[in-house]
């Protein structure tokens, strides 16, 4: 707990770590296209721009979350419940975000808010980062909101900020592929969302588009 409990630690440690994950998502992602010879798509200025403008916020986000944690809003333990909170944070969130990305495809002003991300129809290697700097926000301000509302371990809280990340680069890894995934959402899953928008909305599972009819099963892409 000392890594938030002093104010310049934190902000190190945060900065820093929201810098490294954007170079390895850079770096992930040009790699994996490297070696499959897959075709990226062009990078861009204005994605260039995009992207820094979405990890600052990124970091902003959390100034929120240290000030309640500062004032006992928010309290983490780190003793107890390590398995048990991970899996309430993975699942409360996959819920949540598919509930999330369905409304950004079908509701206002969140669907004027999901545009820009679907203008990569295949990936780059910031793709990821490409979005609204609102979407980001909102994440960050939801997963305040629950770490206010339930105390949760802070191990758990670390482990599930990572696993949102890897993920999320995975999600958006070129693929040639057409075999869709039987639970864990991937790259082929998220790639087809991306050709086929009203389709596969899951973030972390694909539990919700199976459940409510959203799954993509045409077997050609």
């Amino acid at each position: 707990m000392q890594l938030i409990e002093n104010t310049y630690t934190f902000w190190a440690i945060l900065i820093t770590a929201n810098i490294l994950m954007y170079v390895c998502t850079i770096l992930i992602s040009h790699t994996w296209s490297k070696i499959h010879e897959f075709k990226t798509l062009p990078l861009t200025k204005q994605d260039m721009y995009n992207s820094i403008i979405v990890l600052v916020i990124n970091i902003l986000v959390a100034i929120p979350g240290y000030l309640l944690f500062s004032n006992g809003y928010i309290l983490f333990r780190t003793d107890t419940h390590l398995i048990r909170d991970f899996v309430l944070l993975f699942f409360f969130f996959d819920f949540a975000m598919y509930v999330l990305h369905l409304a950004s495809h079908h509701v206002w002003p969140f669907k004027k808010f999901h545009v820009k991300h679907h203008t990569h129809t295949y990936f780059n290697s910031i793709s990821l980062y490409v979005m609204e700097p609102i979407e980001s926000l909102l994440f960050g301000l939801l997963l305040t909101i629950f770490v206010v509302l339930f105390s949760v371990n802070f191990y758990s809280f670390l482990a599930f900020i990572f696993i949102n990340w890897i993920l999320g680069v995975i999600g958006h890894l070129n693929t040639k592929s057409i075999n869709q995934p039987q639970f864990f959402g991937n790259h082929i899953f998220h790639k087809t969302h991306h050709q086929h928008p009203n389709h596969n909305y899951g973030f972390y599972t694909i539990i919700w588009d199976k459940i409510f009819g959203t799954i993509f099963k045409n077997k050609h892409i």
